[in-house]
C-alpha cells in the first residue's frame, strides 16, 4: 500500500516538475514496488487508455466482450517469456526464438488489461466454460496508436493482433471468434451429446456426478479410436495443405499433438492408433480442433509409397512399406478477416518463417506448426521439385568416391528425391500434377518413372499409369506400374460406386 501511494504521489509531482522528473529518475531507489513505479514514470500514458477504460465501463451492461483496462498501478511491463509447457524453450533454437519475438527477445511490453476469455486446451472442444482471458498490451516504443491482443500465454509477439485502441475495434476482433465458436457449437453439440450419452451408458454413470472430468475425457479419446475416418466432414469453406517432413511412427505424432500442442484441444476428433477401421490399410489419419478459430487440422500419412523396385518382388503385389512415411496436414478453416489478425500479420509470419500460408490463415493454425522444422506448402513443394529436376540434369552420373554403394551416390539420391517430390505433389492435390508428370514420365531414371506412375495412381489416373507402363521394359518396375494401375482403377470404381449408392468411402481410398 505504501509503494502504491508513493508511486501515485511521485507521478503527480514529477509530471508537473520536469527538473524533478530528471533528478528523480537518476536517483537510485530500492524496493520492488517503488522500482515498478519508477519504470512507469519513464513514459507518458497515452490519452486513448483512459478513453478505452471509460468506454469499456460504460458498456458493461451490454455486450462488451469483457474488456477490462487495469489501473495503471497494476500494469506489468516485461518481455515475452516462452512457457515451459507450451514451447519447451530448451529445445528452441535462438534463431526461432528471435523470429517469434519479432527480432528482439528482450523487448518489453506493458500488459494493461484483459478481454474475452477463451477455453483451456484441456476443455472439451464443444461444451466448455472459458476461463483464459486474452491479454491487452501496449508497446510504449511504438509511435503508432495501437493496442495488441495476446489471445493466450502461448502466443508469441509474432502472433499478436494489432488493432486501433478503441472498443469497437476490439469488439470486431472478438466477434469473429465468437461467431466461429457459435457456428461450431451449432453443428457439433448434437454429436457431442450423442457421444456423451453413449459414454455414460457404457460406464453407467452420469457426467458431472459420478463420472469425473478426466474420466469423461479418457472415455472420449477411446471413443475417437473407434471412429470411422469417413465421418470427418469439411466444416469451413477455406483449406490449406502442408507437408511436414517424414515420420517413423505416426502414433508419436498423435501423442505429441494431443498432449503438448498448446494451440489445439487435447480432445482429438479422430485417432488412428488402435482404430480398427484403419487396420490392414496403409493410411494413418488423426484430426484435432484448434482452440481459438475452431479450425480442423487433419494429419495423415501413408505407408504404401515404396518407389524402390528392389523392394518389390515379381510374384507379390505388395511392396515393403517405407520406413519413414511423409506426414501431411490438411487444414480446414473459416473464411475471415480478423481470426488471422489481418493479411499483414500472416505475410509478416511468412517472411519470418519462410512459409506460404494464405493471407487469411487463423493465428492459432500458424502457431500450431510454428515449432515444426519442415513446413512446406504447395508453393514450396513445387519449387523443390523444380530444383531437384534441374539438379538431376547437372549432377555427375558417377561420384569421385571409390567403392561407393549405388544407393549412396549423390546423383541417385537426387533422383530418388525427385521421384518422391512428384508423389508429394500428388498427395497435396497439385492442380498442375499432370503437366509435371508429362514432363518427367520419359525420364531416363527408372525411379523417377516409377514416381510418376505412383503419383498418377494416387490421384486415380490409371490411364496415365498404363501409358507409362506400356513403355517400360519387362521387369520389377513394369510389374510395379501394372499393380499401381490396377489399384488406381479399383479405387476409382469403388468411389464411383459408393457415391452412386450414397455410402461411405472406404478409408483406404
Amino acid at each position: 500500500r505504501f509503494c502504491t501511494l508513493l508511486a501515485a504521489v511521485m507521478r503527480a509531482f514529477v509530471r508537473t516538475q520536469p527538473a524533478a522528473r530528471r533528478a528523480f529518475l537518476a536517483a537510485p531507489i530500492g524496493g520492488a514496488g517503488v522500482a515498478c513505479a519508477v519504470r512507469m514514470l519513464t513514459y507518458d500514458v497515452p490519452a486513448w487508455v483512459e478513453t478505452l477504460r471509460a468506454d469499456a465501463k460504460s458498456s458493461e451492461s451490454s455486450i462488451s466482450y469483457d474488456v477490462r483496462i487495469y489501473d495503471e498501478m497494476a500494469w506489468v511491463r516485461r518481455p515475452y517469456v516462452f512457457d515451459k509447457q507450451s514451447w519447451d524453450p530448451n529445445t528452441l533454437s535462438t534463431m526461432l526464438k528471435r523470429k517469434l519475438c519479432l527480432g528482439d527477445e528482450h523487448k518489453e511490453y506493458t500488459v494493461i488489461g484483459e478481454a474475452f476469455p477463451f477455453a483451456d486446451r484441456n476443455d472439451s472442444p464443444v461444451v466448455n466454460e472459458p476461463t483464459m482471458p486474452a491479454k491487452l498490451l501496449w508497446d510504449h516504443t511504438s509511435k503508432t496508436e495501437k493496442i495488441m491482443i495476446q489471445l493466450g500465454e502461448q502466443f508469441p509477439p509474432l502472433l499478436w493482433h494489432s488493432v486501433k485502441p478503441t472498443l469497437p475495434a476490439l469488439r470486431k476482433v472478438f466477434k469473429e471468434f465468437l461467431d466461429a465458436d457459435a457456428e461450431h457449437m451449432k453443428k457439433y453439440l448434437p454429436v457431442y451429446e450423442e457421444t456423451q450419452n453413449r459414454i455414460e451408458t457404457r460406464h453407467r454413470e452420469r457426467f458431472g456426478e459420478e463420472l469425473a472430468d478426466y474420466k469423461m475425457r479418457d472415455a472420449f479419446v477411446d471413443d475417437m479410436r473407434r471412429k470411422h475416418p469417413g465421418e470427418l466432414t469439411q466444416d469451413w469453406n477455406r483449406e490449406h495443405m502442408l507437408m511436414l517432413g517424414t515420420v517413423e511412427h505416426f502414433a508419436s505424432v498423435e501423442d505429441k499433438m494431443m498432449k503438448h500442442n498448446p494451440f489445439v484441444f487435447g480432445w482429438p476428433i479422430l485417432l488412428s492408433e488402435g482404430n480398427h477401421h484403419l487396420e490392414g490399410t496403409p493410411m494413418r489419419v488423426a484430426a484435432f480442433r484448434t482452440i481459438y478459430s475452431k479450425s480442423l487440422i487433419m494429419l495423415h500419412s501413408r505407408l504404401d509409397l515404396q518407389l524402390d523396385p528392389r523392394q518389390f518382388t515379381a510374384d507379390d503385389d505388395d511392396a515393403v512399406p517405407v520406413l519413414e512415411a511423409p506426414l501431411f496436414a490438411h487444414i480446414d478453416y473459416p473464411a475471415n478477416t480478423r481470426l488471422c489478425g489481418g493479411a499483414a500479420l500472416v505475410q509478416r509470419f511468412n517472411r519470418a518463417m519462410g512459409t506460404s500460408y494464405p493471407d487469411d490463415t487463423p493465428v492459432d493454425v500458424l502457431g500450431a506448426f510454428a515449432k515444426e522444422i519442415t513446413v512446406k506448402g504447395l508453393k514450396e513443394a513445387r519449387e523443390e521439385a523444380l530444383f531437384l529436376e534441374q539438379a538431376a540434369n547437372k549432377a555427375p552420373d558417377i561420384d569421385r568416391t571409390i567403392r561407393l554403394a549405388p544407393e549412396l551416390s549423390g546423383h541417385n539420391k537426387i533422383l530418388s528425391q525427385l521421384a518422391f517430390s512428384v508423389v508429394t505433389l500428388a498427395l497435396m492435390n497439385d492442380p498442375h500434377l499432370e503437366e509435371i508428370i508429362g514432363r518427367l514420365e520419359r525420364h531416363e531414371s527408372e525411379v523417377v518413372r516409377i514416381g510418376c506412375a505412383k503419383a498418377a495412381s494416387l490421384v486415380e489416373r490409371p490411364d496415365i499409369v498404363s501409358r507409362i507402363a506400356e513403355r517400360e521394359p519387362a521387369g520389377r518396375a513394369k510389374h510395379m506400374m501394372d499393380v499401381m494401375a490396377k489399384m488406381a482403377d479399383t479405387s476409382k470404381l469403388q468411389k464411383e460406386a459408393a457415391g452412386a449408392a450414397g455410402d461411405e468411402v472406404p478409408p483406404q481410398a
